[in-house]
């Protein structure tokens, strides 16, 4: 399973991004923060996707 379906390292990932804007406007942690967001959200649809093409019957997320 990739590291984006790990609630602890994607929750790890975000804590770094939100450290590195520690400083930075609250409204620019957001943005980044909900742009990181979706990236990983659609990294699971792509490979949930792309392991139903594949064969891999459905998948299961337990988030």
């Amino acid at each position: 399973m990739p590291w984006y379906f790990n609630p602890v390292t994607t929750c790890k990932a975000l804590n770094k991004i939100a450290c590195h804007y520690e400083t930075s406007a609250l409204q620019d942690l957001r943005s980044a923060l909900d742009h990181a967001t979706e990236l990983i959200r659609r990294k699971q649809e792509h490979y949930y996707k792309s392991n139903q093409q594949k064969g891999g019957g459905p998948m299961i997320m337990d988030i």
